[in-house]
């Protein structure tokens, strides 16, 4: 995928590249596409990639949204989730660490050789520990498979030079979720009297905090703070536009108080006169005015965004899926910020490159017979290539103190209250099943 969109790339600037010449605001118009670069470790996380769009259509006047998202080619299985390595880890192996625990405790009770041990001199404290020693080994080895495979994968250079802090703190992620997990499921197995017990509890908390919570989480956020439709956006930011001026018309109030300050600055009478060409002249303040305006738009957008992420971000504290997969996605590369962070570069660069034209537009057309002229094909080779540059790693960390935290929460309260639990070990011997 990621050599694919590299090859189209090369194509679009090869085509822009060997374009005839034009008139620099026919070239304004003809636009250009720019492909989002997938982050290597995308193939461990996609993120939000699958909905994000894979390409752009920069021009003049507009700022387009990115289409070609995974999500809108796929079928309607999509939206259960793909089979991914971070899906896996986060959903499906915390159900084996259910399985492969749930008894630990509980069974040595049921069999009477609780009280036997306690009676040879174990402590509960090193029963306890026997039990979430054993349980992460099982998780462990579990996991495995993934985390070399993803090593293999990562290392081979297929997806690209992937860093090794990356894949370090996606490891250390996921060893700590796990570890909670494996926590969690003694701790439950201790404090019921029965396996069977245990084991419907663990399995309540799995589809409350992996599947429920997470659900609940996204209704509440959108609830709290809706987002506009793609139709009502555009609608908001075209009556926005159209309240302060309308560049394409010569008796704007607007551009009609631009012009006399242009003829007083140059000292003439007409835009004939003028060393420039007023032409190009309206199409640059058009398109300053245009652009700031979508970008306030698009602002007030990605603040919603942020804030619904804020709402999840605070449902990781009782979800650990969630906190996980956000940390899984910024370590990725492949959180909403590496999305956005495209966004505002390929406009950016749109911008520039709009601007430049004009600039042409300005200095090297006349403005008398304005639309017959043209410019040679040489003036495109200047114009530079479109790069992005992903977010930090660190910055993307920074921005998520509460899934951090409701990680290491998630770590924090199973260890207290297996110190609840020895106390009552060290009071139990056997007891009735189903008591």
């Amino acid at each position: 995928m990621t050599e694919q969109r590299a090859r189209y790339q090369a194509m679009v600037e090869r085509q822009w590249v060997e374009q005839p010449g034009r008139h620099p605001h026919r070239v304004i118009h003809y636009g250009f596409l720019v492909f989002r670069e997938e982050a290597p470790l995308a193939f461990f996380d996609p993120g939000v990639g699958a909905w994000a769009g894979t390409s752009l259509f920069l021009e003049g006047h507009r700022q387009n949204t990115a289409n070609f998202g995974e999500a809108r080619h796929a079928t309607g299985m999509l939206r259960f989730g793909r089979l991914t390595p971070a899906t896996v880890l986060s959903l499906l192996l915390p159900l084996f660490v259910v399985v492969a625990g749930f008894a630990s405790v509980s069974a040595e009770r049921e069999r009477g050789t609780l009280r036997l041990l306690l009676a040879q001199g174990a402590t509960p404290a090193q029963i306890l520990a026997g039990k979430v020693l054993g349980t992460g080994v099982v998780a462990a080895l579990a996991a495995l498979p993934v985390g070399l495979a993803t090593v293999a994968i990562a290392g081979s250079g297929a997806v690209g030079p992937v860093s090794a802090g990356r894949v370090a703190g996606l490891a250390a992620i996921y060893a700590a979720y796990l570890a909670g997990w494996v926590l969690v499921t003694v701790l439950a197995s201790s404090f019921r009297a029965s396996s069977r017990s245990a084991l419907a509890l663990l399995i309540a908390v799995w589809v409350s905090l992996c599947v429920a919570a997470p659900r609940l989480g996204a209704s509440v956020a959108g609830a709290l703070h809706p987002l506009p439709s793609r139709a009502e956006f555009t609608h908001q930011v075209e009556l926005a536009l159209n309240e302060v001026g309308d560049s394409h018309n010569a008796q704007d109030p607007f551009f009609r108080s631009l012009r006399d300050e242009y003829l007083a600055r140059y000292d003439v009478a007409s835009v004939e006169e003028l060393p420039i060409n007023w032409g190009g002249v309206v199409s640059r303040e058009g398109e300053a005015i245009s652009s700031r305006i979508q970008e306030e738009h698009q602002r007030d957008l990605v603040e919603g965004q942020r804030r619904q992420d804020q709402v999840l971000s605070w449902t990781g504290l009782i979800s650990p899926y969630l906190a996980a997969r956000d940390l899984s996605m910024a370590v990725s590369g492949t959180g909403p910020e590496a999305v956005e962070a495209f966004r505002a570069q390929a406009e950016a660069h749109r911008y520039g490159i709009i601007q430049r034209l004009n600039d042409l537009h300005i200095n090297e057309i006349r403005y008398e017979n304005d639309r017959a002229q043209r410019l040679s094909r040489e003036h495109w080779a200047a114009f530079p290539t479109f790069g992005t540059r992903p977010p930090a790693l660190g910055g993307a960390l920074a921005a998520r103190s509460l899934s951090l935290s409701a990680l290491a929460l998630w770590i924090l309260l199973p260890l207290l209250g297996l110190g609840l639990a020895r106390g009552r070990l060290a009071r139990v011997g056997v007891e009735r099943s189903g008591s």
